[in-house]
């Protein structure tokens, strides 16, 4: 993917993560970490399947931004030595 695909995801992703936020009166991260640690109460049916989402578009959300801090960690590097090689070319007054 490339990074602006990633940043697409991304975005797309906290739209789908704020619903439940709403929803639940909770962030994802801590909704996650009850989740992954089986310390949600049990509910209905149709809840289990809405945390079950939830928690999916949380962890394909870690792992996109994952994706992106390695792809722009390159990206940047090459701003930042792109900079620095203009500031060299620079004429001194």
């Amino acid at each position: 993917m490339t990074l602006e695909e990633l940043i697409q995801d991304i975005h797309a992703l906290n739209r789908e993560l704020e619903f439940y936020e709403s929803k639940y009166g909770l962030l994802s991260g801590d909704f996650y970490e009850l989740y992954t640690n089986g310390e949600l109460p049990d509910e209905e049916v149709e809840q289990i399947d809405e945390y079950g989402r939830w928690a999916a578009f949380y962890k394909i959300k870690l792992e996109r931004e994952a994706a992106y801090e390695k792809l722009a960690e390159k990206r940047l590097a090459a701003l930042r030595a792109s900079a620095r090689a203009d500031k060299l070319a620079l004429p001194v007054s």
